[in-house]
C-alpha cells in the first residue's frame, strides 16, 4: 500500500488546514495509507470535522493522526528544528511515497527535514501573496516538487512572484462532501423558529462575522432590498468574531433595518438554512481562496450573489449560476439581490445550474481525480531534488 504524510502547522481550524483535510479524505479514498502531523494539542481541532459521508471513524477511513513535538513552530525556533529532527526520523524509519506540508512553517520543516527521501508536495491555501526573497524561492523551485492550490490567483502568485515551473503547481478547487448535494426540503420549521413567517423572502449569509466578510457593506444594501421587499429578511448565520455581533447589531439599528436582520449564531445545521433561501450571499471583500460557503450554496442549488474575490469569480458563472459584484460595493449588491427575488422563474434557474456546476467541479470524486493526475505527474516527471525532470501538467 503507498503511503502519504501530510504535515500542518496549524493549531487551529482555517480554510487552509481544511484544504489539507480534503487532500488527506481523498487520498484515503484512493487506497493511500495517510498520516496527518499536527502540532501538539492540536490534533483534534484539525481533525474535529464530521463525517457524513458514512466512511466512519479516521481510523476506519485509512487516516491517522500523530502530534509534532513542537506547539508552535511558526513562531519558535526551538520548536520548528524539533519537528525536523521528529520528521528527518519518522521519514527514515518509514517509506512514504509522498509528503505534503501545509502552512509556511511545515513547508520549511518538512524541505529541511525529508530531503530527497520523498517528492514533497505543498499545499499553499493562505490567501495572502508569497515572500519573494531568496530563500522562498529557493523553498519552492529547489525543495519543493510541486505545489497543490485551490484558487488561479494563488497559483499566479507561485508561477510569477516565486517562479516555479507553471507544470509543478496544479490547481484543484475545494471540494464540498456529498451530503451537501441532498435537497433538504424547507418544512417550515426553521422559520418558525427563527420567527419568520412563510412566504416572507429569506436571504442567507454564511460566514463567521469578521470584517473581512463585509457584513457591514450587506447590512448597508439591506436598506434598499427592504424598500423593494419590506418583509425580507437576512439570516446571519456565523460565529461571533472581532466584537461581534454587538456592532453590526449597533449597525442595523441605525440604518433602520434592525427588524430585517436575524442573527442565527454559529450553526451545525447550514443545509437547513441554505434550503430556505430564496438567495445566499457572500459579502466578503477579500480572502475566499477556498469560499466553503460559496460552494456549499451552488452545491444545494441555490441563487448565489457573491463579490468577485479570491475564487469566487471561477467558482460561479456571472449570469447562469449567479451573480458577481464588486466588493465594498452596497448599491450594487442591493441590485443584484433584489433582481433575484423579483425573478423567481430565473433564480430557479440559477439554482438548477449552480447544482450541476457544483456537481461536475466540487465533487469529492472530481477532487480526488485531480489530486490523483498531480500525483502521477510528480511519479512521472521527478523530482527538482536530484532526480530526472521532464514534461508535466498544470
Amino acid at each position: 500500500m503507498r503511503r502519504s504524510l501530510i504535515v500542518t502547522d496549524s493549531r487551529i481550524w482555517t480554510a487552509e488546514s481544511e484544504y489539507a483535510v480534503a487532500v488527506a479524505d481523498a487520498e484515503a479514498a484512493l487506497g493511500i495509507e495517510v498520516t496527518v502531523a499536527t502540532p501538539a494539542g492540536s490534533a483534534e481541532a484539525v481533525s474535529g470535522r464530521r463525517r457524513p459521508d458514512g466512511r466512519g471513524s479516521d481510523a476506519e477511513a485509512g487516516l491517522r493522526y500523530m502530534e509534532l513535538p513542537g506547539a508552535d513552530a511558526r513562531r519558535s525556533l526551538s520548536d520548528l528544528f524539533a519537528d525536523v529532527r521528529f520528521l528527518s526520523a519518522l521519514t527514515r524509519a518509514h517509506r512514504f511515497d509522498v509528503v505534503h506540508s501545509s502552512g509556511s512553517a511545515a513547508h520549511l520543516s518538512v524541505a529541511l527535514a525529508v530531503g530527497r527521501r520523498a517528492p514533497l508536495l505543498h499545499l499553499r491555501g493562505v490567501s495572502r501573496a508569497p515572500r519573494t526573497n531568496a530563500g522562498n524561492r529557493l523553498l519552492y523551485r529547489r525543495l519543493t516538487d510541486a505545489v497543490i492550490v485551490p484558487s488561479a490567483r494563488i497559483r499566479t502568485w507561485v508561477v510569477d512572484a516565486l517562479r516555479v515551473p507553471p507544470d509543478r503547481v496544479h490547481r484543484i478547487l475545494l471540494p464540498v462532501t456529498d451530503d451537501r448535494f441532498v435537497e433538504q426540503p424547507a418544512d417550515g420549521s426553521l422559520r418558525r423558529e427563527l420567527g419568520i413567517r412563510a412566504r416572507v423572502p429569506v436571504i442567507v449569509n454564511v460566514a463567521r462575522l469578521a470584517p473581512v466578510k463585509g457584513h457591514d457593506v450587506l447590512l448597508t444594501a439591506m436598506v434598499d432590498v427592504v424598500r423593494s421587499f419590506p418583509d425580507a429578511r437576512l439570516v446571519l448565520v456565523g460565529e461571533p468574531w472581532s466584537g461581534q455581533p454587538e456592532r453590526l447589531r449597533e449597525l442595523a439599528r441605525d440604518l433602520g433595518i434592525e427588524e430585517a436582520v436575524v442573527f442565527a449564531g454559529r450553526r451545525d445545521d447550514v443545509p437547513r438554512f441554505l434550503a430556505e433561501a430564496d438567495v445566499c450571499v457572500c459579502s466578503s471583500r477579500g480572502s475566499e481562496e477556498n469560499s466553503r460557503a460559496v460552494s456549499e450554496y451552488l452545491a444545494a442549488g441555490r441563487p448565489v450573489v457573491a463579490t468577485t474575490v479570491g475564487v469566487i469569480p471561477e467558482l460561479i458563472r456571472d449570469g447562469s449560476s449567479g451573480l458577481l459584484v464588486a466588493p465594498d460595493d452596497p448599491a450594487g449588491l442591493s441590485r443584484a439581490i433584489v433582481s433575484v427575488l423579483g425573478d423567481g422563474d430565473r433564480a430557479t434557474r440559477m439554482g438548477d445550474e449552480a447544482r450541476r456546476t457544483a456537481r461536475e467541479r466540487l465533487s469529492v470524486d472530481a477532487f480526488g481525480e485531480l489530486l490523483s493526475a498531480a500525483l502521477d505527474a510528480v511519479r512521472a516527471t521527478g523530482t527538482p531534488k536530484g532526480r530526472p525532470t521532464g514534461g508535466g501538467r498544470g
